[in-house]
């Protein structure tokens, strides 16, 4: 029952992001040339859900990640992200067929292979070690390189900083993520759920210093925040490279 009327919610979700994504779509050349400036109509809002995911960050997510820290050694949490992350790769390689990028598309075709293979199912990300280096592409960059603008920024319960067009290239994998879609024909879909429940926590624990530091010393950490996505959505779209320090630079946003 909770299952079903998760979907029904995502289909409400897809639908929405469809009419606001059509409407703030741009004929904009330059798309991938400059860091779009935040369009935050809904501000209100968002602070409003901003406030209620600092409160389950505060009061579960972070505690989470400090006992995920305490109980698991380092090696066995990156074994985890690694396995995490290589689940990722099929999804990643069709969004760069469709961005036209056949290099990553081989790339990542590759790294999936090379890890789920000798990289024991992606505990160890061998593939980095050989030379092919991990380029995450999703549906939201395969949007922007084919000139659909960002849209509003939007905060989303629990997932946090997006933009409608962000939104629309989460709820998109949900549906057509190869793995998603594997897990679904053999009754396994729980495991969709407990996989980004496990990318979530292991988020916060990579950045539980970063993020805390930042929030005391932000004079506004919404916005903040709001500047830090942006301009970190705006670099993969054009696949540079990101700054250490940005928390949001391990940030899986599908």
């Amino acid at each position: 029952m909770l299952g079903s009327n998760i979907k029904v919610f995502i289909k409400i979700l897809l639908l929405i992001s469809l009419v606001f994504t059509t409407n703030c779509s741009v004929n904009n050349t330059n798309i991938l040339d400059r860091t779009p400036e935040a369009q935050d109509p809904w501000e209100n809002v968002n602070r409003g859900t901003f406030a209620f995911n600092e409160k389950f960050d505060k009061y579960l997510l972070a505690p989470l990640a400090r006992g995920y820290r305490f109980v698991f050694p380092s090696e066995i949490r990156t074994g985890v992200r690694n396995f995490l992350s290589n689940l990722s790769e099929p999804w990643s390689s069709i969004n760069s067929a469709l961005q036209g990028d056949l290099k990553n598309t081989g790339n990542t075709l590759a790294r999936f292979v090379i890890n789920s293979t000798v990289g024991l199912l992606g505990i160890f990300d061998v593939a980095t070690e050989i030379g092919f280096e991990k380029q995450k592409e999703d549906f939201g960059q395969t949007l922007a390189v084919h000139g659909i603008g960002p849209g509003p920024y939007l905060v989303l319960p629990f997932l946090g900083p997006s933009t409608v067009r962000d939104a629309l290239g989460k709820v998109t994998s949900l549906y057509a993520d190869p793995v998603t879609l594997a897990l679904e024909r053999n009754d396994k879909d729980e495991w969709v759920w407990i996989g980004m429940a496990l990318k979530g926590i292991d988020f916060r624990e990579q950045n539980l210093e970063k993020i805390d530091n930042l929030n005391a010393t932000s004079v506004d950490f919404y916005a903040t925040l709001r500047s830090l996505y942006l301009e970190r959505r705006s670099s993969m779209i054009r696949n540079q490279n990101i700054d250490k320090t940005d928390p949001f630079q391990d940030f899986d946003v599908e």
